[in-house]
């Protein structure tokens, strides 16, 4: 349960399902706990920690994961953990959220239904083999607790300033190739700014992660100090209240299940630009609403970058992304979808 979209969308789920009268309990096996996202939690919400270090092969854990299921008496089992259900030992029937693309069907078998987050996640995992029924349920963000951005002109004249939002892991987020895209930019406005309205562009990291040092590295060995900011790991609420204040979200990953933080960013009115993979493609509707590069083409990156620094923000297209957002990805709407198939399930 630390940072992450899986544990951002379990964490509305479960608040919306409580509020709308459910009993919820959360069951959370390894000790990786972000206290910050426990936080979030409705405190109506019952909440079961196991203890368990990732990697070690206790069984205790496990035993009193089926103990406290039993005593819980659900009347389904949704697992975030494709492997949990090899552990769960129970007649309740089982579901499973897919968050990501390129996983192993192998570890999805005894799920009586599985919900893909997106189009392009159904379509990656039953390419890959998957014989189960799968659901598409698209992924949902509280969009009214997300600021919108006020002002579409750039109010910080001596810079713009390029937010990336996600845990710093190389693979798949690329902020390295984030990086070298702003280095070849640096190098391109030289001499250039004749052509834009700012002479310098600015990237925000929002997160933490394995890959820090060696980001941090390559801000220094690039020359890039004073064009990079690491904000840190913030907290939902902090994203939701200051996303708006950025001039640009950035989204480089190599592949992505669906882009959680693209739709916050359109629901915060910002203008996006991501790489050309199904996820985040699908939430600007195949780049309609938004501004896309070739994915691992930091070239490409820069190019779209000055593009972006020469033309500024097109209104309508940022509004057109936000009324997207709220039709199709607020949180109350996936949360009564979810609803809708554990009944159906529960109910065969």
């Amino acid at each position: 349960m630390d940072m992450g979209g899986k544990q951002t969308l379990l964490t509305g789920l479960a608040n919306v399902q409580v509020k709308m009268g459910h009993e919820v309990g959360i069951f959370i096996v390894d000790n990786r706990i972000d206290e910050i996202i426990m936080n979030k939690l409705d405190s109506r919400i019952r909440v079961f920690r196991f203890g368990r270090t990732k990697g070690k092969h206790s069984v205790m854990p496990f035993i009193k994961l089926n103990w406290e299921l039993w005593q819980f008496r659900p009347d389904i089992i949704h697992s975030h953990a494709g492997k949990l259900s090899k552990a769960v030992f129970s007649h309740v029937p089982l579901v499973v959220t897919f968050h990501a693309t390129q996983l192993n069907p192998n570890n999805f078998k005894k799920y009586k239904l599985g919900f893909a987050i997106s189009d392009a996640v159904k379509e990656d995992i039953v390419k890959r083999g998957y014989k189960g029924d799968v659901v598409v349920v698209e992924n949902g963000i509280p969009c009214e607790e997300i600021r919108c951005k006020t002002d579409l002109h750039n109010s910080r004249k001596e810079a713009v300033h390029v937010v990336q939002v996600s845990r710093i892991f190389f693979n798949p987020k690329r902020q390295d190739l984030a990086v070298q895209a702003f280095s070849i930019l640096k190098e391109k406005l030289k001499g250039q700014q004749e052509k834009v309205s700012n002479s310098r562009c600015v990237i925000h990291f929002v997160g933490d992660g394995a890959d820090m040092d060696a980001l941090k590295d390559l801000v220094k060995q690039l020359g890039l100090e004073d064009d990079v900011v690491f904000d840190g790991l913030k907290d939902r609420q902090w994203i939701f209240d200051h996303l708006c204040d950025f001039d640009l979200f950035l989204q480089p990953s190599d592949y992505e299940g669906f882009g959680l933080t693209v739709a916050e960013a359109c629901a915060a009115k910002l203008p996006v630009l991501v790489s050309d993979i199904e996820g985040p493609l699908e939430v600007i509707d195949g780049g309609k609403l938004g501004m896309v590069f070739k994915h691992g083409n930091a070239d490409d990156l820069a190019d779209k970058l000055f593009q972006f620094m020469q033309d500024g923000y097109n209104p309508a297209i940022v509004e057109d992304a936000y009324q997207n957002t709220l039709k199709n990805y607020d949180i109350a709407k996936t949360t009564l979808r979810y609803i809708e198939e554990y009944e159906k399930v529960i109910g065969k």
